[in-house]
Order: C-alpha cells, then sequence, then structure tokens
C-alpha cells in the first residue's frame, strides 16, 4: 500500500532535501541581489555551503534506509534518481556561489539576478511536487510540474539574452565574459535538473497509477 509506514518515511526524506534545494536557491538569490556587501555575501556563502551539507546527509540517509529499510512500491532506482537529482542542484547552487567569491566578478548582470530570482521561486515548486507526489493524484502532480516547466522556459530565455549581452555588449572585458558566462550556465544547468525531478516524478505516476 502506498501510505505504509516505510513509503512515508522514504517521502518524508526527499520532501527535507526538496526544502533544502528551495532553502539554497533562495540563499543564492539573497547572495546577488547583496552583491558588493562583502559581509552578507559571506553569510549567504556560509549559509548555502551549510545547507548543501544538510542535503548530503540526507541524500546518504536515504541511500543508506533505501539499502536497509525501504521497499517502496515505486521501486528503489525511482527514489535514487529523485534524490540523487535534488543533490546534484545544491552541488550546482554552491559552485556558483563559490564562483561568485572565487573569481571575483566585478557587477552581476541583470539575466543573472532574473535567473537566480527564477531558479529560487522554481526551486519551490520542487516542494510542492514532491507533496503532490506523496499524494499519488495525478492531477496535482501535473499542475506542480507544468507550473514548473514554464518557469524553467522562462530561465532558459533569461540564460540566451544573458549570454547575448555577455557577446553583443561594447567593451565588455572578455575575462568578465567568461566568468559570467559559467555563472548563468551554472544556473540554467540547475534549473533543467529542477524539471528533470518534474520528470521523474510524472514517470512514477505512469509507471504506478
Amino acid at each position: 500500500m502506498w501510505f505504509a509506514a516505510k513509503n512515508l518515511a522514504a517521502f518524508a526524506l526527499l520532501h527535507q532535501q526538496a526544502e533544502a534545494v528551495a532553502s539554497g536557491a533562495a540563499a543564492l538569490r539573497g547572495l546577488f541581489q547583496s552583491f558588493g556587501d562583502d559581509s552578507a555575501a559571506r553569510a549567504h556563502t556560509a549559509q548555502i555551503r551549510e545547507i548543501e551539507r544538510r542535503g548530503d546527509e540526507l541524500e546518504r540517509t536515504i541511500f543508506d534506509r533505501l539499502n536497509k529499510t525501504f521497499l517502496p512500491p515505486v521501486g528503489r532506482e525511482d527514489i535514487y534518481a529523485i534524490a540523487n537529482k535534488l543533490e546534484t542542484i545544491l552541488d550546482i547552487l554552491e559552485g556558483a556561489a563559490d564562483r561568485v567569491e572565487l573569481y571575483a566578478i566585478s557587477a552581476l548582470t541583470p539575466e543573472v539576478l532574473a535567473m537566480a530570482d527564477q531558479l529560487a521561486t522554481e526551486a519551490g515548486m520542487l516542494v510542492d511536487v514532491l507533496t503532490a507526489l506523496s499524494t499519488m493524484r495525478a492531477s496535482r502532480v501535473d499542475e506542480a510540474a507544468q507550473r514548473l516547466r514554464t518557469l524553467e522556459s522562462e530561465v532558459d530565455r533569461s540564460y540566451r539574452e544573458g549570454v547575448a549581452r555577455l557577446f553583443r555588449t561594447p567593451g565588455f572585458p572578455p575575462l568578465e565574459v567568461m566568468k559570467l558566462k559559467e555563472i548563468l550556465e551554472r544556473l540554467e544547468e540547475a534549473s533543467d535538473h529542477c524539471e528533470d525531478v518534474a520528470n521523474l516524478v510524472e514517470a512514477i505516476l505512469i509507471k504506478h497509477g
């Protein structure tokens, strides 16, 4: 039965992971919005690293329990895939924060700020997707997944506009182009993985609906 205690425990941990991703994306948005304030930047970066550490612990807990305890009808591989995607997103968020610090970027473009804001909203939607999964109601999952995909398209558009700005703006320092392009790519990659989570959840419903 879907709501057996072991299943509820498995999805509770995935939900915690999704909440960690949402918190990490919100912290990255805060880092970008406070760009230029060194004290705030350090605080946000430290927060992101702590969230990533907590997410990594959750992933290990999920994998350990999958091997020892969880016997969900959806299959271990489904839960494993979702947990791995969520941890990958956290890794990317931490990497983006680290690059802002390590690269000593002089300024962030409007598209970087827009993508960080969009990604924070998108990551928040992952919580809705995982909440809907625990009910096994296809309509709720589809609604949350469609909202997430719409925002992912907006992130893609911001990415293209951001890259265009870097290469079309006269006098943009080549080194800054390289730095900012990598930040844009990291944010776009994280957004793609958010959509992947929605796809994995919908695939579960197709297999076990």
